[in-house]
């Protein structure tokens, strides 16, 4: 009955602690808020040695850096580090005969800790009592060091798998206790750093001070001579760079608009180029379709135009093409597209035409060019046109078909023998008879 009631106290308490020791679980966060003092107070874990006394020992053993690393790769607990931990604890057993009392330790430790996160806690506690047997040759203050410290929650920890509650409170309370003397040696001291720290720097900072001081006074004045030249400066800069940047935009935007004009217009005649005429071909028959309106192509070829260069010279071409542009532009309506297809190419699209209009426009358009007076060029023939002329209800709602039966029309004209305007539907029908 005793034994059980003092299990459940036990149980208890170590209940009541579980919260005071989270803020020891790494020794290395040495900050503790009020409250948890408090606490800590209450259930008489209050510290007996002032941190004076604690820093007032003899200097740390001193600590091989394998210990230490085999140490955190224990503590890591990971199972691809077993191999890598083994490997260095049979080179650390090479050279056990010249460790100090602190590596011996540590080495314990070492092995209590690999017992325990094995859950062999019995064999762990053995490794961790013989810790206790070196404590009285190691500084005092070197034991309220976070990686010794840490044995005493390791066997309150193993004690308490083992149901040895009170062995395992005790060891959980000096898990604390020292907690609380490695956290008030260490303000101690940084306390002790930080005034004589404080304390020199504060007449470093007076130096400076007033050397500061007087390069502000010298700087002052010739900061107010820079001022006002320095104002001028920057308004004749910002002023230039406004004027540049507004140059070069007006000129980009020109030039922007002058490749867009260049890239739609044919540089011969300006009339629309090819690209164009079939972007604007498109949109037309689309339109026409939708509005469920008549649209008409005409196809106009200038006859024996390779004649002319051979004869006259490209020059005189050149200014042929000119005059067919401008009489063809005369002869549509204001609605209509007039553009050059290429070479001695030209297409017309007549939006709202029939038929029989398309096919007078290109009549009214043929006999302009063959009433033309050509002799300012030294030319005494003619000049004729073969024109080609198709309707949108004859093909297939495209502008390519479309264009592709004024071609065939044009063609038929040329084999009838030129100077004159075929129809798409009469070539269909001669080609039937």
């Amino acid at each position: 009955m005793r034994h059980t009631f003092f299990t459940g106290i036990s149980k208890s308490l170590l209940l009541s602690l579980c919260f005071a020791s989270a803020a020891f679980s790494s020794i290395a966060r040495p900050f503790l808020g009020a409250d948890e003092v408090s606490a800590l107070e209450n259930n008489s874990l209050s510290v007996s040695v002032g941190p004076e006394n604690i820093f007032d020992n003899k200097e740390p053993l001193p600590v091989n850096d394998r210990i230490l690393s085999l140490l955190s790769l224990v503590q890591q607990k990971s199972t691809t580090n077993a191999a890598k931990v083994e490997d260095i604890l049979l080179q650390l057993e090479d050279i056990n005969s010249t460790f100090n009392a602190a590596e011996k330790y540590l080495i314990f430790f070492i092995h209590g800790l690999i017992e325990h996160y094995s859950n062999n806690d019995k064999q762990a506690i053995i490794w961790l009592e013989k810790t206790l047997v070196l404590r009285d040759e190691i500084p005092e203050k070197q034991l309220y060091l976070p990686e010794f410290s840490e044995v005493n929650l390791i066997l309150a920890k193993s004690f308490s798998a083992q149901k040895d509650f009170k062995q395992a409170f005790d060891y959980k309370k000096k898990y604390i206790r020292n907690g609380y003397q490695y956290f008030d040696g260490t303000r101690a001291e940084k306390i002790k750093d930080l005034n004589k720290t404080y304390a020199t720097d504060q007449k470093i900072k007076q130096n400076e001070l007033l050397a500061n001081q007087n390069k502000i006074k010298r700087l002052k004045i010739i900061a107010a001579e820079n001022k006002k030249f320095a104002q001028q400066r920057n308004i004749s800069i910002l002023f230039i760079t406004v004027v540049v940047f507004l140059i070069l935009l007006f000129r980009q935007i020109k030039v922007k608009k002058k490749l867009r004009y260049l890239a739609k217009i044919d540089s011969l005649t300006n009339l629309y180029n090819r690209r164009t005429l079939f972007e604007k071909g498109a949109q037309a028959v689309g339109k026409a379709i939708d509005e469920k309106q008549s649209l008409s192509v005409i196809l106009l070829d200038i006859d024996f135009f390779k004649n002319i260069n051979d004869n006259y010279g490209h020059d005189v071409g050149d200014e042929i093409i000119k005059i067919i542009a401008q009489l063809g532009s005369e002869t549509m309506r204001s609605r209509d597209l007039f553009a050059r297809l290429g070479g001695e190419e030209f297409v017309g699209v007549l939006p709202g035409v029939g038929c029989a209009e398309a096919k007078a426009i290109a009549e009214r358009l043929r006999e302009k060019v063959a009433n033309k007076d050509l002799s300012e060029f030294n030319i005494k023939q003619n000049l004729t046109v073969s024109i080609g002329v198709a309707c949108l209800e004859q093909v297939a709602p495209n502008f390519d078909d479309l264009l592709n039966a004024a071609d065939i029309a044009m063609y038929s004209a040329k084999g009838n023998g030129r100077n004159q305007v075929c129809q798409f539907k009469d070539q269909t029908q001669d080609n039937n008879d």
